[in-house]
Order: C-alpha cells, then sequence, then structure tokens
C-alpha cells in the first residue's frame, strides 16, 4: 500500500511540475509573440485584433491552470472538445474585429497599401486583382498601382478582406488578405497555445 501511494504521490508530482513547465514556457512564449506583433503592426485595426489575441491567450493560460487537473481526469476527448471550443471562440473574436475594420476609413488605405504591396511583388502589367464583393467599389483606387486594363474580380473565397493579386505571365500569386492573415494566426495558435492533445 505505501508504495502505491508513493508512486500515485509520485506521478501527481510528474504531472505538476510538467503543468508548472508548460505555463512557464507559453508565458514566455506569449510575450516573445507580444512584443514582436505590437512592432510589425501598422494598422490600428490589425493591431487591435493581435492585442486581442494576447489578451485571449492570457485568459486561456488561466483557464487552463485551474482545470488541469480536471482535465487530466476526464480524458483525452474532454480536452479536445475543450480546445476546439476556445479555439473557435477566439478566432470568432478575432473575424469580428476584422471585419469591423474593413467599415472603417482606414480599410481604404490599408488596402491601398496592400495594392502597393502586390503591385512591387508581381511587378506585371497582365495582374488580376480578386477582392470581396462589397470591395468592387474601389476598383478605380486599386487600379492606380496597376493601369486602367487591370482585371479586378469579385471572389467567394475572400470573405473579410483583403487583395490577392495573380500575374499569368510570371504565374505568381500574391496574398494580401485579411482571411489568410486570420489564417496564418490560426497556425501560430497550434503551435504556441499549449492545447495540445497528447498521447497518455
Amino acid at each position: 500500500m505505501p508504495d502505491t501511494v508513493s508512486k500515485t504521490d509520485n506521478f501527481l508530482k510528474a504531472i505538476e511540475r510538467y503543468a508548472e513547465e508548460q505555463r512557464g514556457k507559453l508565458k514566455s512564449e506569449a510575450e516573445a509573440f507580444r512584443e514582436r506583433e505590437l512592432n510589425a503592426a501598422e494598422e490600428e485595426g490589425l493591431r487591435d485584433a493581435y492585442l486581442m489575441l494576447q489578451k485571449t491567450m492570457a485568459d486561456i493560460n488561466n483557464r487552463i491552470s485551474s482545470e488541469t487537473s480536471r482535465a487530466i481526469a476526464a480524458g483525452r476527448k474532454s480536452i479536445f472538445t475543450k480546445r476546439q471550443q476556445i479555439e473557435a471562440e477566439v478566432f470568432d473574436k478575432a473575424r469580428q474585429k476584422l471585419m469591423a475594420f474593413t467599415e472603417t476609413e482606414k480599410y481604404a488605405s490599408w488596402l491601398k497599401k496592400s495594392a502597393a504591396a502586390i503591385s512591387r511583388v508581381l511587378a506585371a502589367d497582365d495582374v488580376v486583382l480578386y477582392v470581396r464583393e462589397s470591395d468592387l467599389k474601389y476598383k478605380k483606387k486599386l487600379r492606380d498601382y496597376f493601369g486602367q486594363n487591370c482585371e479586378i474580380l469579385a471572389s467567394e473565397t475572400i470573405q473579410i478582406g483583403g487583395i490577392k493579386g495573380y500575374s499569368r505571365s510570371r504565374g505568381l500569386v500574391a496574398d494580401e488578405t485579411l482571411d489568410t492573415r486570420l489564417e496564418q494566426q490560426r497556425e501560430w495558435f497550434y503551435e504556441h497555445s499549449g492545447l495540445t492533445v497528447t498521447e497518455s
């Protein structure tokens, strides 16, 4: 019986040590990400989205800390379901922030900067631009960077906003969409959130 108690104590201590290490690692990675993204963000709308993600990450870290012992007892299925729910909440809030940004005057300015960036990358006169349906109203402003013969089409794959350019002659695509940027944050979230399901 004492061996069982000792093994249980050792097992619980090992779990506590692992949880503490993961909390420390997550905190340090979150701080590094926060500093890097704040320095890189040029537009208020994007900066707000990044800050919101960081705040949410801190909230997630606190929730996970308090739920660790219950999550272990509940098993892998419960952890996986919780991770999916948290991820959905985080990215739904980020998407809402970005959608609100596209309704501001700053969005038109950001769209022009994106067009300028795409024109530098593709540097061709056969560029086709893709935007969301509601951004077709910016055609004239976007053509300033590509010429009046530039084809600008609505794309159903762009739901939040931004521009995707394609040069037929060069076979290159330049993607400056908010949809893609949000998806890139999803990849970062998977790698750094600490919300993983592992074999026990």
